[in-house]
């Protein structure tokens, strides 16, 4: 099997969106203040406490993110997390230019991608690393774009930025638009450039979280079975 890991490492202050919260992590039991309680060779137990916002690292929005009578994140059928994926490259446009349809119909023709319904696509927009310098201020999916997808229908999309809308456009077209049909937006992919097939299948489960607006995802795309 040859699988590549496309989420992002969680760790103690880890701010991956401006506005939202920084990672806690913290102490709850270490090895040395549980073993006094047990028999050698037990040397004791370690747990910690986390605490982070449910769009941290590479997550997934769930309908209520945006909508007040919008399915939650437990509430996502869980065969709509994985599924046939597409990886569609167009980091080489400019980082203040955004994501077009365009630009994703001309990938799609000139490296004869099949892009079916119920499918899964991946769009590379930065060419830089995650969260670098200049990370934030790069231009992602125009609405048009959220009209492919629909267009198209399919189940989910992802992309290596942190907001599938550009940060700037208060609107939220391609929030309101995917996710007031149930298509699901995943944020924060990373490692797209290690993959070696435009093609493969992916996972991206969320915690089974009650209530929740969105779910920090293991996305994986497995290449080889």
């Amino acid at each position: 099997m040859k699988v590549v890991d496309l989420s992002v490492l969680l760790y103690d202050g880890l701010v991956s969106f401006p506005s939202h919260p920084k990672v806690v992590m913290m102490d709850h039991v270490t090895h040395d203040f549980s073993k006094p309680r047990y028999s050698a060779p037990c040397e004791g137990y370690a747990s910690k406490i986390f605490m982070m916002s449910d769009h941290s690292g590479t997550h997934m929005d769930a309908p209520y993110h945006f909508f007040k009578d919008g399915l939650t994140i437990e509430q996502i059928p869980i065969d709509a997390t994985m599924g046939n994926a597409i990886v569609i490259d167009v980091s080489d446009k400019a980082p203040n230019e955004p994501v077009t349809r365009e630009m994703i119909e001309t990938v799609v023709e000139r490296e004869h991608l099949s892009i079916k319904e119920d499918d899964i696509v991946l769009f590379r927009c930065w060419p830089g690393e995650w969260n670098g310098e200049g990370f934030h201020q790069c231009k992602s999916l125009a609405p048009s774009v959220a009209e492919w997808v629909v267009d198209h229908k399919l189940k989910a999309i992802g992309l290596d930025l942190a907001n599938a809308d550009i940060n700037d456009n208060m609107q939220r077209d391609v929030h309101l638009t995917l996710l007031g049909r149930n298509i699901l937006i995943m944020e924060n992919i990373v490692n797209l450039d290690k993959l070696s097939k435009k093609s493969f299948y992916f996972i991206g489960t969320p915690l089974n979280l009650k209530g929740l607006t969105g779910s920090p995802i293991r996305a994986l795309a497995i290449e080889e079975w």
